[in-house]
Order: C-alpha cells, then structure tokens, then sequence
C-alpha cells in the first residue's frame, strides 16, 4: 500500500519581526514576502534613512501588520523597539550588515579600530542585542535567523573586516543556541552566496565576485533572492524544529568546490 504524504509550511497566526530591509532587492525583503506567503504577519524594523523608501516599499501590501524606526547601533533604541510593541512574536529575522567605506576601500591590517568596531556591533553584536530584547515577547518554541557569508570562514577580496564580523556572527549563533535552547527557541544562520543588493553593492569588485561564482558553482547560476527566502522559510517554520546553532549554505554549492571543474581550461599569467 502506498501513502502519500502532503507536507506544507503553514504560518497561519505567527507574527515575525524583521530587520534589514532597506530596498526591495533587499533579501529580508524576499524573506518577508516568503513567511506572508505560509500566512504570517510582519513587523518591520528600519534605519531613518530608509524610512520613505520603506513606505513607498510596503504602501499596497496587506501582511505587514506594523513598522518602527530603530537603529540597532543603540541599545536602548533596541530595547525601545521591543517595549512598544504589542503581544507575542514567533519569529525574528536578523538580515543585518555594515561596515564603513573607509574599511573596506583598504586591506584589513590597516583597518582602524572605530572602524572594526563599527563594523563588529553592527553586523555581530546587534544579533546579541536583539535577541536579548526580544525574549520578552516571544511565544514558546519561537526561532530566529541571521544572515552570513562564506567570508566568515574565507578569505573573500574586498570583503575584508565583514568577513571578520561575520566570523564573530557565526560564533553568535552557535553560543546563542545554548542560551535560548533552555527556553525552547531555536537560532540558526544562512550563509548565502553573493546577491545583488544595496549592501552589496558596497564591496569592491562585487561584480567579479558574481561572474566567478556562476562559472565555478555547481549548479552554475548565481543564487538569487527567493533561494535564500526559502530556505529561511523552512528555518523559520517548525519543519527544521531539530535544527539550531547551524549555519546552512544557500550558495547554488560553491562552498562544497575546492576549484571549478574545468579549472584545465582556465589561463593563469606568469
């Protein structure tokens, strides 16, 4: 006899609060969009020079159920976020990364020390920090997910001191699992492949970046928005509620390659 089993993510009443979306190709955009699809509703969390472009983003859509100003540079802007906000949550996303000009035009051993630690609270410790303000509001067995890059543990040109916060990330997520694992929540990270989006758009020679990891990745194409937004979505939802302290790569398998496949074909200068 043969049985079929149906399975789908229904996020039909769960509530997520999501930061990071700065554009719509911004990929905690893509992740919003994906949990409103399962049913959930979503708070937004934006930075004031994003404000008018997050209004004009959101203006005819129906699942963000609110929206507020917060820099998580500032603790207390944190803390304040998450006292304003009414009821209990089941889901944070952290899509959340910086680091100055000035950082990244240069090779790291000159990278100053205002510089790294902008580049550390903002991309790293803003994960602790909203995690620590958010238990408050969470329902039981609630989850959380950042976002990283294979920068975290390679070296990536032009990445430089976002690679090191990335590090600093991952080691987040692992130590954090322990923490919140005693309540019952889980926190995960995707590292996800380069994307074309505000952010990236920062990091020297991006496009390069892009055209390498199509030629060499397994499935040759670059990954996109939706990929990692699904991913997400599995990661958010109680179908991956045995997985915490992970960090899964949605990088069409570049990181699994040592050297592309028909590296023989490749011309190298003296």
């Amino acid at each position: 006899m043969a049985y079929e089993i149906q399975i789908m993510i229904d996020l039909t009443g769960k509530r997520a609060i999501v930061f990071g979306v700065a554009s719509e190709t911004s990929i905690a955009w893509a992740i919003s969009k994906w949990l409103a699809k399962a049913g959930a509703k979503i708070t937004l969390s934006y930075q004031k020079r994003f404000r008018s472009r997050i209004y004009s983003l959101t203006k005819d859509v129906d699942f963000i159920e609110g929206m507020h100003e917060c820099d998580v540079a500032y603790d207390d802007q944190v803390r304040d976020f998450f006292a304003n906000l009414d009821g209990k949550f089941d889901m944070v996303v952290h899509a959340i990364g910086y680091a100055p000009a000035t950082a990244l035009s240069k090779p790291i051993i000159y990278t100053s020390e205002e510089d790294f630690n902008t580049a550390m609270v903002i991309s790293a410790y803003s994960l602790q920090r909203i995690v620590r303000h958010a238990m408050r509001v969470l329902n039981p067995n609630s989850a959380f997910l950042t976002l990283t890059y294979l920068g975290a543990v390679r070296v990536v040109p032009g990445y430089r001191i976002m690679g090191v916060a990335k590090a600093a990330l991952e080691a987040f997520v692992r130590e954090l699992s322990v923490n919140i694992g005693l309540a019952g929540h889980r926190i995960n990270a995707i590292s996800s492949g380069p994307i074309k989006t505000l952010a990236a758009s920062h990091v020297p020679g991006f496009d390069n970046i892009l055209e390498y990891m199509q030629h060499a990745s397994p499935l040759r194409r670059n990954v996109v928005q939706d990929d990692v937004a699904k991913t997400a979505l599995f990661l958010l939802s109680d179908l991956s509620s045995g997985i915490t302290g992970q960090t899964i790569y949605v990088d069409t398998g570049f990181s699994s390659v040592a050297l592309p496949a028909d590296i023989d074909k490749l011309k190298f200068e003296d």
